[in-house]
């Protein structure tokens, strides 16, 4: 079952799935995060603890802040097949997962 899934997921990678409305979201979701994890380290008493603790809340808000910039890393990579080579299975438009049984 796991792998039906995955092997449907692969064929809906579409532009929409990096909207606007999603990197808002998840850029400000970070860096929210990311003060919420500021706000801990002060109360940490221990250097170590308090200097980790920032650390990581500065880790996740850059992060936020790359993917309100729709930074390039972030972005996946699809691998394209070589030219002259054939794909291994043909997809067709209904997938087997979704036939009625």
């Amino acid at each position: 079952m796991i792998g039906r899934l995955s092997f449907w997921n692969k064929d809906n990678n579409t532009s929409e799935v990096d909207c606007l409305g999603c990197r808002l979201v998840s850029g400000f979701g970070l860096i929210g995060i990311g003060f919420f994890l500021l706000a801990q380290a002060k109360r940490r008493s221990k250097p170590l603890e308090n200097y980790t603790m920032k650390g990581l809340a500065a880790a996740v808000g850059a992060l936020g802040v790359a993917r309100l910039g729709n930074a390039n890393f972030l972005k996946s990579s699809a691998e394209e097949e070589p030219e002259g080579t054939t794909p291994a299975q043909t997809v067709t438009k209904d997938h087997g997962f979704f036939a009625r049984r």
